[in-house]
């Protein structure tokens, strides 16, 4: 004799089954938006700002709000005022494509075509820091140090406050996006054959110390590769990171709590800008889009007053 199941209960396990899989880590099942309502405004959408864009490295941001970002196809970095109008702030750039504001003001820059790293004052002076690097990412702290990453080296470097240079970590399969945390207690950096964000404690001297891996993306079905590339902070110090499905937000012990579909087709930067810090904006290939938000971007640290700081 067969016993009948109540057919309340067979809906309920049906339910219960599709929302476990397509809450199983690691692997993204096409959920729309999922995990964003404490952080998108009810009733807002993306502006798309601009296109036809060759964005190839990081944008950075001033502490009003002004969003700095590289055109590299044309050698020039192209700025992003208060209200969302894209001018070009500077042309022949010797190959731009990775830029950082730093704490002392200047804009630096890493140029791919002259391998170096230079900065560029408010009055247009440009100062050479290090010679010899390629580098797409870069991050600039309050002490003037300077991290970038070497993807076919596997390398992540420091030149400090008096222009040396060294590695700092090698053994990554591909590092590309940097970024230190609001306090600049550590440092992370995404490594986009795997599925790792990995973290790093901030030595004294700059050197890097501890590395774990920090926060375990998703991805597309199976596969390992997030492509991830810009990453920011927001002041609460949930990390966003830009992905092949759109951008990750990992909270403070790394966990993947939301995920923000691409306004078009992938998302290679995301950074905060705009009054406030309060829009979030992504570069989607050659497009540029940005959305208001509940959450602010962490703000940039102002200048160390150390022996070790200063222009250079």
């Amino acid at each position: 004799m067969h016993r009948l199941v109540p057919v309340a209960f067979l809906v309920t396990l049906a339910t219960w089954s599709v929302y476990a899989h397509a809450q199983t880590p690691g692997s993204v099942q096409g959920l729309k938006d999922r995990g964003t309502r404490g952080i998108f405004l009810p009733g807002r959408q993306w502006d798309l700002l601009g296109e036809g864009y060759h964005l190839t490295g990081d944008s950075t941001v001033d502490r009003i709000g002004t969003v700095y970002f590289t055109d590299a196809r044309r050698n020039r970095i192209l700025k992003i005022d208060l209200d969302g109008a894209i001018k070009t702030f500077r042309e022949h750039t010797n190959g731009a494509h990775g830029v950082a504001l730093g704490a002392d003001g200047r804009l630096y820059v890493g140029q791919h075509d002259r391998k170096r790293i230079a900065a560029l004052s408010s009055d247009g002076r440009e100062s050479v820091i290090t010679e010899g690097v390629q580098s797409h990412h870069l991050i600039v702290t309050s002490r003037n140090h300077i991290y970038f990453t070497v993807p076919p080296n596997h390398q992540v470097w420091l030149a400090d406050a008096v222009g040396q240079k060294r590695v700092v970590h090698k053994g990554l399969k591909w590092p590309r996006g940097v970024r230190a945390s609001p306090d600049e207690s550590f440092l992370v950096v995404n490594d986009p054959p795997t599925k790792w964000v990995w973290s790093f404690q901030i030595e004294a001297n700059g050197s890097l110390a501890k590395g774990r891996r920090y926060c375990r993306l998703e991805t597309k079905s199976d596969s390992s590769e997030t492509d991830a590339g810009g990453m920011a902070f927001d002041s609460e110090g949930f990390l966003y990171v830009a992905t092949n499905i759109g951008v990750q937000v990992c909270d403070r012990q790394g966990r993947v709590t939301a995920v923000i579909d691409a306004p078009g087709e992938s998302v290679s930067a995301v950074f905060f800008g705009g009054p406030g810090l309060q829009w979030l904006y992504v570069t989607d290939g050659d497009k540029v889009w940005r959305r208001p938000v509940k959450r602010r971007g962490a703000a940039p640290r102002t200048e160390e007053r150390s022996s070790q700081s200063g222009a250079r």
